[in-house]
């Protein structure tokens, strides 16, 4: 999709006022003193312990930018509204309130996944005449109203309540806050979400599962004629009714809520898509599945040939065959074995590979005895760069001397630097837990600092001190006097200005990586200044760490400027006024 495509895609979704509304000021500051007073309030109740309360307090919060997922199954290829909410003020919190509704939920229309739904199917004799059906929500999440919620959890607190000590009333404001301060950011406009919630709100799938739980007690209810099953997946559902029913069953599951729409599909020729599988109903009313795909997916997958760990491969090679081969109850092994090696074929997955997965999709997986041993470890799980051999090496190593610790390998280039992104760039003043650097106008000398707050505070603060020098060299104090030397102390930055009277230019500042945890950061940090001669950073806490840190930063240093060279000669005039 072409740029000015999707922009006006995108404006002409946020022009609906019934749902977004735009606002003349970012509010996350806001939003965050209200987080940060609920979860104090829940703390000196004694709901929470101290670390819970730490968690879900907020600070340094961005706002989120919207972005959309273009729906390519659909004609006119409409874009779906994401908004991540991983930097907003309400995330830990929404996180918190949504994890108890799951723990409460014990629903008998869910499914699971398309494993135990193609168990659940298969073992199904539809009634004389009836035919399959699925249900579809349209924008489930922007649909559903907050009075809807608010009723489902008070209707169903007796489920809920055994899963937390809060009560109702505080429970029902945290919700009620959560859902409100949907907000985000697109074109350098603020919006609120005005109705319903957002997708990128870890709150939204959970309240969504007890609306549609709700809604489907009351619909069979109010039915009628009995379902001979319903199931649902989230918005999909899947039934059976006898095909002169077909408008009462639409009016009446329409009629719950003008809000919450459903579109339909009937199925064709005895046969219906659902999830990954095609449905076919047989003369005896019996009911079969077969592995399915949508007409426009390309049937490509992880290539054979991709820079990926060899074992990711395998692995995604045998769990493709195993779905192909549990999924497809109504073809023989013949015809699932060409479905296998067609797609793998297709990927350049070699003919020996091939044929052994094929020859092995229907063995059940058994679990060596020195491994049964060890599932009670807890295991550690980390991320390394997928390094040819190197990795591997690294791997191996750790599962022989630690046991509990498992090695995730991850690419170092990825779709992001091949595609432009959709959202607005957060500002690069907004950001933190950053490593940073700053160039000194007088020489070829840079500083190079970490800060978990927004990067503005933390130049404001170099500013400050810049400013409490300058008013007392003005005042005639010497720059020797214990006055200019305390500030000297603080930070090699003002050491360096001190003693060569020179000055940095914090209008100049980039960024140069960053980590969430404080630990990474400072490992972060001395890497880098071990990797720059010209860093007048104090090295005694580099002096430990190996030369080979440095070469690899180099070469990520790299990558990071390439990727995202909009931070690497930002302007923050803001941080300096």
């Amino acid at each position: 999709m072409e740029a000015t495509a999707y922009k006006e895609k995108m404006h002409e979704l946020l022009q609906d006022r019934s749902t977004y509304n735009p606002i003349a000021s970012d509010p996350t500051s806001r939003y965050e003193r209200q987080n940060n007073s609920l979860v104090k309030r829940l703390r000196n109740l004694n709901l929470i312990d101290q670390r819970t309360a730490q968690q879900l307090t907020r600070y340094n919060s961005v706002c989120p930018r919207i972005y959309g997922q273009p729906k390519a199954h659909k004609s006119g290829l409409p874009l779906r509204p994401v908004v991540p909410n991983v930097t907003a003020p309400s995330y830990n919190l929404s996180k918190f309130v949504g994890r108890t509704l799951q723990q409460s939920l014990v629903s008998s229309y869910n499914i699971k996944d398309s494993y135990s739904f193609c168990d659940f199917i298969n073992n199904i004799r539809l009634p004389p005449n009836h035919v399959l059906i699925s249900l579809d929500v349209k924008a489930l999440f922007t649909s559903i109203p907050k009075s809807l919620v608010i009723s489902s959890i008070i209707m169903r607190w007796n489920e809920i309540s055994p899963h937390t000590n809060i009560c109702l009333d505080l429970f029902l404001e945290i919700t009620e806050f959560c859902i409100d301060s949907s907000y985000f950011k697109y074109d350098g406009q603020h919006y609120a979400q005005i109705f319903g919630t957002a997708m990128g709100n870890p709150l939204s799938s959970h309240v969504a599962d007890w609306v549609m739980e709700t809604l489907l007690d009351t619909v069979t209810r109010m039915l009628h004629i009995p379902l001979p099953f319903i199931k649902k997946f989230v918005d999909d559902l899947i039934t059976a009714i006898p095909l002169d029913q077909l408008q009462h069953v639409l009016d009446t599951f329409n009629s719950y809520d003008p809000h919450i729409q459903f579109t339909h599909e009937l199925e064709v020729d005895n046969k219906l898509p659902f999830l990954d599988m095609l449905l076919i109903r047989h003369s005896d009313q019996k009911v079969t599945t077969q592995w399915y795909q949508k007409p426009i997916a390309s049937g490509r997958f992880l290539n054979y040939h991709s820079f990926h760990p060899l074992s990711q491969k395998i692995s995604m090679a045998k769990n493709f065959a195993r779905r192909v081969s549990l999924l497809s109850t109504d073809l023989d092994d013949a015809s699932k074995a060409r479905i296998i090696d067609e797609h793998l074929k297709m990927n350049g997955y070699p003919q020996s590979l091939r044929h052994r997965i094929t020859n092995r999709m229907n063995e059940k997986s058994t679990i060596p005895v020195e491994q049964q041993s060890a599932e009670n470890l807890e295991y550690t799980y980390r991320s390394i760069p997928n390094i040819p051999h190197l990795s591997n090496m690294i791997d191996r190593a750790f599962k022989l001397e630690y046991k509990n610790i498992r090695m995730a390998k991850y690419n170092m280039k990825t779709t992001n630097m091949l595609f432009s992104n959709v959202k607005d760039p957060i500002p690069l003043e907004n950001q933190s837990n950053v490593v940073y650097h700053i160039p000194c106008t007088n020489c070829e000398a840079c500083y190079i600092g970490i800060t978990t707050n927004r990067l503005r505070t933390r130049i404001s603060g170099h500013q400050t001190h810049y400013n409490t020098m300058q008013r007392l060299l003005d005042q005639g104090i010497d720059p020797t006097d214990p006055q200019i030397e305390i500030l000297g102390e603080r930070t090699a930055l003002m050491k360096h200005s001190i003693d060569k009277n020179h000055r940095f230019d914090l209008k100049k500042v980039k960024i140069l990586d960053r980590a969430k945890s404080t630990s990474n950061l400072q490992f972060l940090e001395m890497c880098h200044i071990k990797n720059n001669e010209r860093s007048i950073n104090r090295r005694t806490d580099t002096d430990g760490l190996h030369a080979i840190y440095a070469g690899i930063l180099y070469e990520i240093g790299k990558k990071n400027e390439s990727q995202t060279e909009y931070e690497t000669h930002a302007n923050v005039n803001n941080t300096t006024q």
